[in-house]
C-alpha cells in the first residue's frame, strides 16, 4: 500500500517530541498494532494512574488557583497552553475557527471537569474522552498533533506551577497524559480507517481493456 509519512519534533524542557507518523493501504498494520506508531517519544506504555499519582494531579491542579479567582487564572492557563501548542505545530492554527479566547474556556472546563472526575468516574472519563476524539477528528486533528498538545500541556504546567512542578508531579502528568493517548488515539486512527474503507468502496472501477 502506499505510505505516507512525515515528523514532528519538538522539546520543552526534558521532555522530548519525535515520532514519525505513517498510514499504510491494503495489507498495513492493524489499529491495534499501528496507533502506537504515533506516540510521542515521552509516551509511557502501558501508564499506571496509582492513587498517589492522581491525588498528586488533583493537588497540584488545585494548587495553580489557591490564590483565588479561579475562572480568570484558568483561562490563563489554556491560552497559555495554546499558544505553546501553535508555537510547536502551527499547522494546526487553522482547525481553531473559533475565538481562541472561547476555545480556552472550554479547555480549561474540560480540564477541570476531567481531574475532578479522574478517581470517581473512570468509565465517564473513557467515554467522555472517546468522544472528544471522535469530535476533534471532525474538525481535522490528526494523529500526528497528539505529541505536540502533550508537550504543550507539560509546559503550561510548568510555566503556572513553577518550582512545584517537581518530578513525581511530572510523573505523574505525563502517565495521566499517556493513558489519555491510549483512549483516544486507537479511535482516531479507527476513524481514519473507516474514512480510507469507504474511499476505496467509492472510488469508481477503473475499465480493464479486454
Amino acid at each position: 500500500g502506499r505510505v505516507v509519512e512525515g515528523l514532528v519534533e519538538g522539546s520543552v524542557d526534558n521532555l522530548h517530541c519525535r515520532f514519525f507518523f505513517f498510514f499504510e493501504g491494503e495489507g498495513g498494520m492493524t489499529v491495534a498494532s499501528r496507533w502506537e506508531s504515533y506516540v510521542p517519544e515521552f509516551y509511557v506504555a502501558s501508564p499506571e494512574m496509582t492513587a498517589e499519582r492522581v491525588a498528586l494531579v488533583k493537588s497540584s491542579w488545585e494548587s495553580i488557583f489557591a490564590e483565588g479567582g479561579k475562572e480568570a487564572l484558568l483561562q490563563s492557563f489554556a491560552e497559555s497552553f495554546y499558544a505553546k501548542l501553535f508555537e510547536l505545530a502551527p499547522m494546526v492554527r487553522p482547525l481553531f475557527k473559533a475565538d481562541i479566547r472561547s476555545q480556552a474556556r472550554k479547555l480549561g472546563f474540560l480540564l477541570s471537569t476531567a481531574v475532578d472526575i479522574l478517581d470517581k468516574d473512570v468509565d465517564g472519563l473513557v467515554a467522555t474522552l472517546q468522544a472528544l476524539a471522535r469530535r476533534h477528528h471532525q474538525y481535522g486533528a490528526r494523529p500526528e498533533h497528539y505529541g505536540a498538545v502533550g508537550l504543550a500541556l507539560v509546559w503550561a504546567l510548568q510555566t503556572a506551577l513553577g518550582e512545584r512542578f517537581d518530578g513525581e508531579i511530572r510523573t505523574s502528568w505525563v502517565h495521566l497524559y499517556s493513558t489519555i493517548v491510549s483512549v483516544m488515539l486507537p479511535v482516531t486512527v479507527s476513524m481514519i480507517d473507516e474514512e480510507q474503507k469507504v474511499k476505496i468502496v467509492n472510488e469508481p472501477a477503473v475499465p480493464v481493456d479486454t
